[in-house]
């Protein structure tokens, strides 16, 4: 999968025991948590499945069509992140107590269901020949992972959290643009973010977010994961000008809803085609059916289809307004009864009028479309 002809990562690679896995079939949830919206990800680890570090995001640009949908990747990245795991498990075994202890974050709240074959949702695995019984032969992708939680959530009625549908919020959406070439030094800082308002630098090289060291960016999205949906204050330890600096970063209420979620090809499949019916967009006065859902999708909602067109913007949506396509989805998603309509104040070449539609009946599965 990675080069060998590069000598020095050769030299870091043989530092290594490597274990590759193609599928999620069989594979523990409550270890391996991870971006699933990657073309590749890689985990750190000692042999007590203690967890170093992360390596690999999703990026908002990303295309199936592209040869590499995750161009966050770099060969001096991949290196540089080797070398900062090597560096924690030397002061592991210096120090195996306390690192015990800071490096336990690293691994999540227990999943849902530790295995994807033992979730609700394994019974359309199995219809469709994915998997026969225990037998994980069958291929369970890793970007299927969440709406197969989503679906086991309908399927058990129970909520759908934020955190489930706003999931591994990018360093982008706190301001910080990373270098691809090391461990988590800051190229730039989005004036008036959060970031910014924490004080942190062009240059700065971060090693630490929340208490965990950080080996690569994926491990400052692992902390933003994991923060709770009411926010709080998380300490950021770094280096600047060859000196350790400490400051803090502000998450206020609600914000994961800040930022967007339907840009994630398989999320946006199911939230905004299934349950919108169309493909959705953000503007400055509200959201805007950008086209419709594509021909090929086929579980799409049709009733939302018809009543929807190119170049709508939605003003209201049951009365409110406000609305940003992420909210709005989640709204039809977690708000709306199966069967139930839905009410929208639409500007359409230059007038205002109503419409509406029903969310499907029963309730759409990511699965099968």
């Amino acid at each position: 999968m990675v080069s060998r002809k590069d000598a020095e990562l050769k030299k870091l690679l043989d530092e290594f025991v490597c274990v590759r896995r193609i599928q999620m079939g069989g594979v523990d949830l409550n270890i391996f948590q991870f971006d699933p919206y990657v073309s590749w990800s890689i985990f750190f680890m000692r042999a007590d499945k203690t967890i170093y570090g992360r390596l690999g995001m999703a990026h908002p640009d990303a295309k199936r069509s592209k040869a590499d949908s995750n161009p966050n990747h770099t060969l001096s990245g991949l290196k540089a992140a080797m070398r900062g795991a090597l560096d924690l498990h030397k002061r592991y075994a210096e120090a195996p107590a306390r690192w015990a202890k800071t490096l336990a974050a690293k691994t999540g709240p227990a999943a849902p269901w530790r295995y994807a074959e033992t979730s609700p949702v394994s019974r359309k695995y199995k219809r469709h020949k994915r998997l026969t019984g225990s037998d994980t032969k069958g291929c369970v992708h890793c970007h299927e992972l969440p709406g197969l939680a989503i679906d086991g959530f309908f399927m058990k009625k129970r909520p759908v959290t934020d955190r489930m549908l706003w999931a591994y919020p990018l360093p982008g959406t706190m301001g910080l643009t990373f270098s691809k070439d090391h461990m988590a030094r800051v190229t730039a800082i989005a004036p008036g973010s959060l970031a910014a308002n924490a004080g942190i630098q062009p240059g700065d090289d971060l090693t630490a977010f929340g208490g965990q060291p950080l080996v690569s960016p994926a491990d400052f999205q692992w902390v933003l994961e994991n923060a709770p949906d009411e926010g709080g204050t998380f300490p950021i330890d770094l280096k600047r000008a060859g000196k350790a600096v400490t400051t803090q970063l502000e998450l206020g209420k609600l914000w994961r809803r800040k930022t967007d979620f339907a840009w994630r090809y398989r999320m946006a499949g199911y939230a905004m085609w299934l349950w919108g019916g169309v493909t959705l967009a953000d503007s400055p006065r509200g959201v805007t059916v950008a086209a419709p859902s594509p021909w090929w999708f086929k579980r799409q909602n049709k009733d939302a289809r018809k009543v929807l067109k190119k170049g709508d913007l939605i003003l209201e949506v049951d009365g409110t307004t406000g609305w940003t396509r992420s909210t709005y989805l989640a709204y039809l998603m977690r708000e709306k009864k199966p069967g139930s309509k839905v009410k929208l104040k639409l500007q359409r070449g230059g007038k205002q009028i109503d419409a509406s539609f029903r969310v499907p009946k029963p309730r759409p599965e990511v699965l099968g479309h």
